[in-house]
């Protein structure tokens, strides 16, 4: 029997602690996703080089073996300035840190140690598949006349997939409805300290995220990121950003996008070194003259390349 894509769902929920799997449940820890794509099984494969007096395969063995996730997030606030977005523990397990203020703020810095572990439940149409002690990393994307999207990877441990019956009592409430960005939600970006009129941003946290698998011990590891991001924007010629010189001299710059207007609905990225890491283009888009930017996201003091503000 055929199993339907669009009869899925994802749940997921922090670990106390590692080798300690959490228990999601459908009413607190539902994920509003807009793509799910769980793995049968993810590992590595030895061949078996055996001689024998005759040719062939001689076979191979799984080492390594893992699962990996991948799915889409809406980028939007929690409505509330001051409350955690509901996708917080997916960004918390990513490697930032949480700090609310009451009625005006949630904020997420990058860390280099303490992100938890995640459980991940991902339903297709009755078949559980199961991740724990998950590592995760994620990328955000603003395009114009689109919706803002937070793509995440998970990866952890394996188990096999399980028939079950589709969980009930699925609650959504706390994810807002995005807006679209455009001129109307997106009042400001800018970059190198310039306001730029932006066709699309990126940026990739850039986590780096292995499987371990070792005598005695392993598991997922993230031990290193290195954020990068790419954005489009209308060229506004030498005198107000010179391209060539960013390249040259090496320039640093921060980075600002603010997403929304009304509070409990902005998004708001910054990033205090730019970095131009490949070389620029200009593009065409309906006879308008486009700067196309690559970067990468440097720390100024450390832990602080990328914040997102919810407020």
């Amino acid at each position: 029997m055929s199993k339907s894509m669009k009869n899925m769902l994802l749940l997921a929920v922090a670990q106390s602690a590692l080798g300690t799997p959490g228990v999601p449940t459908a009413g607190a820890n539902a994920i509003l996703v807009r793509s799910q794509t769980p793995s049968v099984v993810d590992a590595e494969f030895v061949e078996r080089t055996l001689i024998r007096p005759y040719k062939g395969n001689a076979g191979s063995l799984a080492v390594g073996v893992h699962r990996t996730l991948e799915f889409e997030v809406e980028l939007a606030s929690s409505g509330a300035a001051g409350t955690a977005p509901k996708h917080a523990p997916l960004l918390k397990a990513c490697g930032f840190s949480e700090t609310l203020s009451a009625g005006v703020s949630a904020t997420y810095q990058v860390v280099s140690s303490g992100e938890p572990w995640l459980t991940f439940y991902g339903y297709l149409d009755g078949v559980l598949f199961k991740l724990t002690d998950a590592k995760c990393d994620v990328s955000l994307e603003l395009s114009a006349k689109q919706i803002p999207v937070l793509k995440f990877k998970a990866l952890g441990e394996y188990s096999p997939a399980t028939d079950v019956s589709m969980p009930t009592g699925v609650d959504y409430s706390g994810f807002m409805k995005p807006k679209t960005v455009g001129k109307l939600n997106t009042p400001t970006s800018t970059l190198f300290g310039v306001s730029c009129v932006t066709q699309s941003i990126s940026i990739a946290l850039g986590n780096a995220l292995a499987y371990r698998d070792l005598i005695g011990g392993g598991g997922a590891a993230s031990p290193d990121r290195k954020p990068t991001g790419q954005a489009v924007f209308e060229f506004p010629g030498v005198g107000v950003m010179d391209l060539g010189g960013l390249v040259v001299n090496g320039t640093e710059g921060a980075l600002s996008v603010v997403h929304g207007t009304t509070a409990g609905h902005i998004v708001e990225l910054a990033a205090p070194k730019l970095q131009v890491n490949q070389k620029p283009t200009i593009s065409d888009d309906n006879s308008v003259a486009m700067a196309n930017l690559s970067f990468s996201l440097n720390p100024n003091t450390g832990n602080d390349e990328l914040v997102i503000i919810y407020r």
